[in-house]
């Protein structure tokens, strides 16, 4: 109901699948390893802190004082925003675990925005969140390989349509992609290039620690009061797995941000808005989960960048570690940007991460679009063009079988 940012749930989910054993032994076993995901991350966050010889900071940070007039506090809300912004959802919002869809909800909105309204607004003044909305319905979406192991499936949660989220005008993934190209094609003019470390963070919003997050939330100014809300809004929540159409035993989740809610995306971007002060000398960017290190340079400066980017990286590692947060070195990308007669110059060019050699790549795909060094785009414009005529295709077969345009 908080308007806030937009977060992605599926259109569809798979069709039925038939497992060996009963739907609700599987169910019960997906929980569990989905449930266990936060802990078990940290548990590898910690190994590898152990494996560089480092030991992460019980609170990295301690959190600024504001006067109480500069502190951030809950306003109630008017029930003709309620009714504008449940009517301003879009249809095809996928219900949770109550079943109750926006549809029904907007035809019922007339008598219920006052009901609705009134547990929002004594949600606010008594710091609690409503139980109810704490519940998640996971539907596990089958990336690749054995459909019967968990570790081979996507877990999509579904929260009550009412914690469903909106967008916020000029803040999309386009605003990023615009401002950082438009930072390589600066360097570009100055007859530099750029390196662009896309960092990969392995379940990100499965890790994330309570208390830390909640110091975060305190250092920007968050009241004592709505410190309690929020503390409220993270603990006792739980989930059950979906499988066909046997739902789980719920089980508690006690780290992480709820994904596919209205503030999961939000307080993951609060949880990591120091990781640019980490760095010293690189520029850093960050979108939700994907983040960024951006270094221009001379080609003379190759030697002297190289060292730099590698110091930096160890800064955020270190940082990583201190926040609880996994690297994944193994899809973490370098891209060098540059004029094609400048890139034919650039020397050998390698960074370490976790003890994982990165070389720059061909190609590169960054919210979306995929990047080639010399910013091309021919590379995203083939694709794009081959999803397009496929799509054509299946229309043409499917409405004009007499018009092959395939």
């Amino acid at each position: 109901m908080w308007k806030v940012i937009r977060t992605c749930i599926p259109k569809k989910t798979t069709g039925k699948k038939s497992f060996s054993n009963d739907d609700k032994s599987v169910a019960n076993n997906f929980n569990e390893f989905f449930t266990a995901l936060g802990s078990n991350t940290v548990m590898k966050i910690k190994s590898l802190a152990k494996e560089n010889n480092y030991t992460p900071s019980q609170l990295p940070f301690l959190p600024a004082s504001y006067t109480e007039s500069d502190q951030f506090t809950f306003e109630p809300v008017e029930c003709s925003l309620v009714e504008y912004i449940v009517k301003s959802m879009p249809d095809n919002k996928a219900p949770g675990i109550d079943k109750v869809p926006i549809r029904v909800i907007k035809d019922c909105l007339p008598v219920i925005a006052p009901w609705i309204t009134s547990i929002i607004n004594k949600s606010l003044v008594n710091n609690i969140f409503p139980s109810a909305w704490k519940i998640a319905e996971v539907i596990p979406i089958l990336k690749e390989g054995d459909h019967e192991q968990a570790n081979n499936n996507r877990p999509i949660s579904l929260l009550p349509v009412l914690n469903k989220s909106g967008n916020i005008t000029w803040h999309l993934t386009e605003t990023s992609l615009i401002h950082s190209t438009n930072s390589i094609l600066k360097a570009i003019d100055q007859k530099k290039v750029t390196a662009v470390i896309l960092l990969d963070m392995s379940k990100a919003f499965d890790s994330i620690n309570h208390n830390i997050l909640l110091a975060k939330l305190e250092d920007v100014g968050v009241s004592s009061s709505c410190l309690t809300w929020f503390r409220s809004y993270l603990s006792e929540r739980y989930q059950a797995v979906r499988i066909n159409s046997t739902l789980s035993e719920k089980l508690p989740v006690v780290s992480g941000v709820p994904q596919g809610s209205i503030l999961g995306p939000l307080l993951f971007s609060i949880y990591v808005n120091d990781l640019p002060s980490a760095t010293k000398t690189c520029s850093s960017e960050s979108y939700v989960d994907g983040a960024k290190l951006l270094l221009s340079f001379h080609i003379n400066d190759s030697n002297a960048a190289l060292v730099e980017l590698n110091e930096d990286l160890i800064r955020i590692r270190n940082w990583c570690f201190d926040n609880l947060l996994l690297l994944n070195p193994g899809k973490t990308k370098l891209m060098v940007y540059g004029s094609r007669q400048i890139l034919a110059w650039l020397p050998e060019f390698r960074l370490s991460l976790l003890g994982k050699e990165l070389t720059p790549a061909a190609t590169v795909k960054d919210l979306g679009v995929t990047f080639d060094p010399i910013l091309s785009f021919d590379n995203h414009i083939l694709s794009t063009v081959s999803s397009c005529k496929s799509s054509l295709c299946q229309i043409n077969e499917l409405n004009t079988p007499s018009i092959k345009i395939c």
